[in-house]
C-alpha cells in the first residue's frame, strides 16, 4: 500500500497514543503527560508536586524569571461540569496571587475535556482578568498542548507515546483481521518500570522483552523519595498502579511485564499493590552482563534450595509478633534485626547456602521462592493466630522482593512491617513501610 508524500505514519501513531491517553487516562496522567511533554519543550520549565501540609501552591508547573513567572494549572476532569470548573478557576486563580504574589506575571489554564468548554468558562477567564489587570491570563487545551507535542523530535515522542516498533505494518494495511490483532495481544505486556536507584534504558528493556512487545510507552514508577517520606512515595506508587491496573482491565491485557531497580521496601510494596491476582513477568537485572535478559544457565546450576528455619510446631495462643528474615543477596542476622524488634517469641529465616547479589539467575527461581514465602505466612496463619504484626528484613534481588510482595493478602495476613538497609546507619536497619488494608 502507497503511503501519500508529506504523509508521517509514525507522528500519525503518535498523535493516536496522545488522543487515547486523553481520552482514556484520568486526572493524574494527563497532568504526567503535560508536565513531560513541557519539560522537553521548555527546558526551563519547573515540574510542581504537593509537599506535605504545603500542598502544591496552587501551580502544577511553571516558568520562574524577573521577566515572565508563569503558572500552570491542569485540569482533566472525568465529566466537565460548568459551575466545577468555574470554581476550580476562581480557587485556583486565587490562591496562586495570594502565594505568588507580584513574582507571578502569566497564568495559563490547561486544560483537557471531551467536547470542547462550556460558553461561560471564556467569560469567567475575561472576568478574572479584569479582576487582576497586571496578569496575563491564558488557556491551553489538549489540543493545543498536542501542537506542543508534535514539534518535539521524534526521539522525543517516542520517549513520552512509545515507539511504534511491532506495530507499524498493521497502520498501513487495507484490513486488520481480528486473528492478526489476536497476535498482536498475545505478545503484548504492560510495562512497569521501577527505576529510582538507575535509570533503565528503553532499549534494553524492548530486547529483554522480544519477541514480545510492550503495549504502548511503559509506565514509568519513579517516586522523588528522599524528597518524599516512604509513605508518600508508596501512595505516589500504588495511585500509579492503581490507574495502569483499571486500563489493562478496560482492554483485557491485565498482564505486566517489571524491570526494578528500587529500594527494597518500594520494590515489595510494588508486589503488594499488584498482589496475586495479576500475571506479572519478572526481570532481574545482569550487571556482569549489563542486560535485562535472563543468562542461559544449565538445569544444574540454578540454586532453587532456598531453606527455611524457625517455622513455629506448636500452635502459639497468646498475642506476639513475628520476625521474617530473607537472606538471598546477603546474609541478614539475628543481630542485626534484634536490635529493633526484641519482643518476637518466632524467629523465622529463608536462606540460601550462599547468599550473593548474584544469585538470582532464572525464573524458576522465583517461583521456588513464592511457594516458599506463601508456606511461611501460612504456618504463621495456622501456628500464631493472634499475630499481631510480621516484621519483614529482606537482603533480596527486586524480583524476589515484588514476588514476596503480591504473596502478601491484607485479609488473611495481620500487618507486614517493612525495612530499609544502611550499612553505615546504627541500627542498620530502620523501619519503611507498613503493608495493611
Amino acid at each position: 500500500m502507497a503511503i501519500p508524500n508529506g504523509y508521517d505514519p509514525i507522528t500519525l501513531n503518535h498523535w493516536l497514543w496522545y488522543k487515547y491517553q486523553c481520552h482514556e487516562g484520568s486526572a493524574n496522567e494527563f497532568q504526567r503527560l503535560f508536565e513531560n511533554i513541557f519539560k522537553r519543550a521548555k527546558p526551563e520549565f519547573m515540574q510542581i508536586r504537593p509537599y506535605g501540609k504545603i500542598g502544591d501552591r496552587k501551580c502544577d508547573g511553571l516558568f520562574f524569571s524577573k521577566e515572565n513567572s508563569t503558572v500552570f494549572q491542569v485540569y482533566s476532569p472525568d465529566e466537565l461540569k460548568q459551575a466545577e470548573v468555574q470554581k476550580k478557576i476562581d480557587e485556583d486563580l486565587d490562591g496562586a496571587v495570594e502565594h505568588w504574589g507580584d513574582e507571578l506575571k502569566k497564568w495559563v489554564f490547561v486544560y483537557n475535556v471531551r467536547r470542547g468548554l462550556p460558553p461561560d468558562i471564556p467569560k469567567t477567564l475575561k472576568e478574572k482578568q479584569q479582576q487582576y489587570p497586571h496578569l496575563e491570563l491564558d488557556h491551553l487545551s489538549s489540543d493545543g498542548l498536542w501542537e506542543i507535542a508534535r514539534s518535539l523530535t521524534v526521539q522525543q515522542r517516542a520517549e513520552l507515546l512509545g515507539a511504534p516498533s511491532g506495530y507499524e505494518h498493521l497502520f498501513f494495511t487495507s484490513s486488520l483481521t481480528s486473528s492478526k490483532l489476536g497476535e498482536v495481544m498475545k505478545k503484548s505486556w504492560f510495562v512497569l518500570i521501577q527505576d529510582k536507584l538507575m535509570t533503565i534504558d528503553l532499549s534494553s528493556v524492548e530486547e529483554a522483552l522480544n519477541p514480545d512487545v510492550s503495549f504502548g510507552y511503559p509506565t514509568i514508577i519513579r517516586p522523588e523519595l528522599g524528597q518524599l517520606p516512604w509513605t508518600e512515595a508508596a501512595e505516589y506508587q500504588r495511585q500509579i498502579i492503581d490507574e495502569v491496573i483499571a486500563k489493562s482491565k478496560d482492554i483485557s491485557l491485565a498482564r505486566f511485564a517489571v524491570f526494578s531497580l528500587t529500594p527494597i521496601p518500594l520494590a515489595v510494596h510494588l508486589g503488594f499493590v499488584l498482589s496475586d491476582g495479576i500475571k506479572v513477568r519478572y526481570f532481574q537485572y545482569d550487571r556482569d552482563r549489563v542486560s535485562w535478559q535472563w543468562p542461559d544457565v544449565k538445569q544444574d546450576e540454578i540454586d532453587c534450595n532456598i531453606q527455611i528455619s524457625g517455622l513455629p510446631e506448636r500452635l502459639i495462643e497468646e498475642e506476639t509478633e513475628v520476625v521474617i528474615r530473607v537472606s538471598l543477596s546477603n546474609q541478614v542476622s539475628k543481630n542485626q534485626t534484634d536490635t529493633i524488634i526484641s519482643n518476637c517469641s518466632v524467629d523465622i529465616d529463608i536462606f540460601v547456602d550462599d547468599p550473593d547479589v548474584m544469585w538470582l539467575v532464572s525464573s524458576q527461581q522465583l517461583t521456588k521462592l513464592a511457594k516458599v514465602f506463601r508456606k511461611v505466612l501460612k504456618a504463621i496463619r495456622n501456628k500464631v493466630p493472634k499475630c499481631q504484626r510480621i516484621h519483614l528484613f529482606c537482603s533480596a534481588p527486586t524480583g524476589a522482593c515484588i514476588i514476596m510482595g503480591q504473596a502478601i493478602n491484607p485479609r488473611m495476613n495481620p500487618p507486614v512491617e517493612l525495612y530499609e538497609f544502611a550499612f553505615k546507619d546504627s541500627p542498620q536497619y530502620k523501619w519503611a513501610l507498613s503493608l495493611k488494608e
